[in-house]
């Protein structure tokens, strides 16, 4: 559950805004010139979040080393190696701004 606060009512109220996310554990939104601006939330929540993050990037890892698995089983290790290092070339080159084929 979230609550939107007015920057000007975060400077008057701060305390009871920090209240707001840490005893009533909702994310507050504050908002500057009518835009949301900042989120304010707990640690814990915040710690909820980072834990979530972690977690789906874990698992997306293990996906793609089971898929990598999977299409390497029949190569040798320098097969893979050279595949790798492929790989990484073109990333790199891609990343530089570099054409992968000049």
């Amino acid at each position: 559950m979230s609550t939107t606060v007015p920057i000007s009512e975060l400077k008057q109220r701060t305390g009871q805004v920090l209240n707001k996310a840490v005893l009533d554990r909702q994310d507050v939104v504050i908002e500057r010139y009518g835009q949301e601006y900042v989120v304010i939330l707990s640690r814990e929540r915040y710690q909820e979040l980072v834990d979530a993050a972690q977690a789906r990037v874990r698992e997306r890892f293990l996906q793609a080393r089971q898929e990598v698995q999977t299409a390497t089983a029949d190569l040798s290790e320098e097969e893979v190696a050279a595949l790798v290092e492929t790989a990484v070339m073109e990333s790199r080159r891609s990343r530089a701004g570099l054409d992968a084929d000049a």
